[in-house]
């Protein structure tokens, strides 16, 4: 050992700028503080997308009673025709040709 020091120990020396240290410890906050942003970023959007699936089971089940009203309404207005055809049928035998029998 040269000088009476151990040299396999890690020592800062002198010439080291304190402006290199200042800037080491400034990179490593601010890349810090980037990753807690962009964590909180994606915990939102994790969030927005589980809104999504919500909305989208919703929505699945509000076209499927869509189509139930749908189809609902071409029964009703199926029977409405028939209805109107028979009144037709109906008005057209009592009244043959403006003569009421």
């Amino acid at each position: 050992m040269p000088n009476g020091r151990d040299n396999r120990h890690w020592h800062l020396d002198r010439r080291v700028p304190v402006a290199l240290i200042v800037t080491i410890v400034m990179q490593t906050i601010g890349i810090v503080w980037w990753a807690a942003s962009i964590s909180a970023r994606v915990d939102v959007l994790e969030a927005r997308l589980r809104d999504t699936r919500h909305n989208q089971n919703r929505i699945v089940r509000l076209e499927a009673n869509q189509n139930a009203v749908y189809q609902r309404l071409d029964r009703i207005e199926a029977a409405s025709r028939r209805i109107e055809a028979k009144l037709d049928r109906l008005l057209v035998g009592r009244y043959d040709g403006g003569n009421r029998k």
